[in-house]
């Protein structure tokens, strides 16, 4: 799971880095409500790509 972690205060603002879960590469950073949107839409992203990969793959079973 990616994890939400306080960065800096930059001109005022507290940033947060979106953590990969391996804990090492840093994925996104932004304020707060930045970081909750990139980790929603990454979600849907994968989300997206696994439904994409087993439609490919039954479209691959069918022809054998």
């Amino acid at each position: 799971m990616m994890d939400v972690r306080f960065e800096c205060v930059f001109e005022g603002k507290r940033l947060y880095v979106v953590v990969a879960p391996d804990g090492e590469q840093v994925l996104f950073t932004g304020t707060v409500p930045q970081c909750r949107r990139f980790i929603e839409v990454y979600r849907e992203k994968v989300e997206r790509a696994r439904m994409r990969d087993r439609k490919g793959n039954r479209s691959f079973q069918t022809i054998s």
